[in-house]
């Protein structure tokens, strides 16, 4: 298949990478990104009062409906679990100690390595 190259009637190389002849990559689709802001403790706690919140409320909802809702429900906790599991996996890419994940779930360092240390 061969690359299809601007036309007359396109804005013009302006608008394509500088890839390399005959590119059809626009520009607007390739720009890098901007660096990720730092991360905030507020917004942080602010997402996971939400997620709390909204998990309360479903189960209120569940309350009112049939048992396949209910099973449903409980999927949530195994997406928790993982959701926590790749919390504590990125905390050590970021260099946190065994200790320091300890203090954050409540248990010991080795309970917490037991749990979510490499397998």
């Amino acid at each position: 298949m061969t690359p299809v190259t601007p036309s007359s009637t396109e804005s013009g190389p302006s608008d394509h990478t500088p890839d390399g002849p005959g590119s059809t990559v626009k520009a607007s689709f390739t720009r890098k990104r901007p660096a990720k802001r730092p991360r905030k403790d507020v917004e942080t706690m602010d997402y996971l009062g939400a997620a709390r919140r909204f998990i309360r409320a479903a189960g209120r909802r569940v309350g009112e409906c049939d048992e396949h809702e209910l099973a449903e429900l409980l999927t949530l906790r195994t997406a928790l679990d993982d959701a926590i599991a790749a919390a504590v996996e990125g905390q050590r890419t970021y260099g946190k100690s065994w200790a320091a994940i300890a203090r954050g779930t409540g248990t010991t360092r080795e309970a917490a390595f037991q749990r979510w240390g490499k397998k």
